[in-house]
């Protein structure tokens, strides 16, 4: 995968224009200057609002889910392992992150060093490998469950099965990290850079050949296939209602709903790949282009990185504004803890949601004119999510 956190790639780029440089064997345009020290400030305020919503909101979905029964769904399990590997990133990199505005490329000596050197790198990029398998097994579900209504549902048992491969994937796909980080003494100081073999020039050409492969397997074709298969389901669910034709109340309930699924989706999907591909491109300058990508203003290099991270925040955001249940058990809990006091408002979520779940069998039985399979197909969609 290509997505890399903006430490490990800084360490990297400083790490490589200094040996380089020393060695005279490539012509740096310009000096990385550091930041400012209201560049550092304002920075470090954006990073702790992102690691605080980010951190409490992806932790109360996870809680929410698992508190409510009636969130219990294979839908929702999947929405937990994305809340899971977001929280990874905002424990592992927003720290660096922001140590980074402070003490540079400074890092750790002896062997507590050197296992954060090789750890903290690597669960940052399975965090994120992980998100993007997750939204993939989401889109591939939501397909399933609208364009072929007939065809079997995951099971609990294969999307737990799903979950897990997404992070063993990503673990094996960024393994290699923990073989490549390494401590380095540069002038004195002690540094955590990525280094394949003891020829510089050599490691960077199987960096380059890594970086292709990671962007092309983790970050361009989960984006197609993700992009073709949200083609087909808005061009099915477009059909579904032809012009002048009746639909009753409760199938037009449905049908919003699955609507609303799919509206939640691409935004998700939009919004990740928006807040990463400004990261790719500054990892593919650093590649192909350091000169250039040593030019850049330091405040605009900061300020993209700090955006790739800022979508662990905004994903909570999004599951409260298009899903109610999440907001009903949300505003429960807050309400719950402020007032120090039970909450009778929890009858009226697990009332409210039973009635959702009765309308909805009733309206999938009428939807597909009695067949038994596909009945349980379209109850799917009104259940919470």
């Amino acid at each position: 995968m290509s997505v890399a956190v903006k430490i490990s790639f800084l360490f990297v780029c400083l790490f490589f224009s200094e040996w380089n440089s020393s060695a005279g064997s490539v012509s740096i345009g310009c000096v990385i200057q550091p930041a400012t020290l209201s560049l550092k400030i304002g920075l470090t305020v954006a990073y702790v609002i992102i690691f605080v919503v980010g951190l409490f909101g992806n932790a109360m979905v996870i809680f929410l889910v698992n508190k409510y029964p009636e969130l219990k769904t294979t839908f929702n399990m999947l929405i937990v392992n994305m809340a899971a590997s977001d929280i990874l990133d905002v424990i592992t990199a927003i720290p660096l992150s922001i140590a980074y505005l402070y003490e540079s490329v400074k890092w750790f000596s002896g062997g507590f060093g050197a296992f954060l050197c090789k750890t903290l790198p690597f669960l940052a990029f399975v965090s994120i490998g992980t998100s993007v398998l997750t939204l993939t097994v989401m889109t591939f579900d939501r397909y399933r469950a609208i364009v072929h209504t007939m065809r079997r549902p995951l099971t609990p048992r294969l999307t737990a099965v799903a979950i897990g491969s997404t992070w063993v994937i990503s673990g094996l796909v960024f393994a290699s990290e923990l073989y490549k980080y390494k401590l380095f003494s540069v002038a004195g100081q002690v540094m955590c850079a990525s280094r394949w073999v003891e020829d510089v020039q050599e490691s960077n050409k199987i960096t380059t050949y890594e970086l292709i492969i990671r962007f092309v397997l983790l970050y361009l074709i989960p984006l197609l296939t993700m992009a073709v298969l949200y083609t087909r389901i808005v061009l099915h669910l477009w059909k579904r209602k032809a012009p002048g034709e009746h639909i009753d109340k409760t199938h037009q309930r449905i049908e919003k709903q699955k609507r609303k699924v799919v509206t939640m989706l691409v935004t998700i999907v939009t919004i990740f790949a928006i807040c990463w591909l400004p990261a790719h491109v500054n990892h593919f300058l650093v590649t192909f282009n350091f000169k250039v990508y040593s030019c850049l203003p330091t405040s605009l290099v900061l300020s993209l990185y700090f955006l790739t991270h800022a979508n662990t925040a905004i994903n909570p955001c999004l599951y409260l504004v298009f899903n109610e249940s999440f907001r009903e058990g949300f505003r429960h809990q807050i309400y719950h803890r402020l007032s120090g006091r039970l909450f009778n408002g929890s009858d009226r979520f697990s009332t409210s949601r039973a009635e959702a779940l009765s309308a909805s069998a009733t309206a999938s039985h009428i939807s597909l004119v009695g067949s038994k399979q596909g009945s349980k197909r379209e109850d799917r969609f009104d259940t919470p999510l």
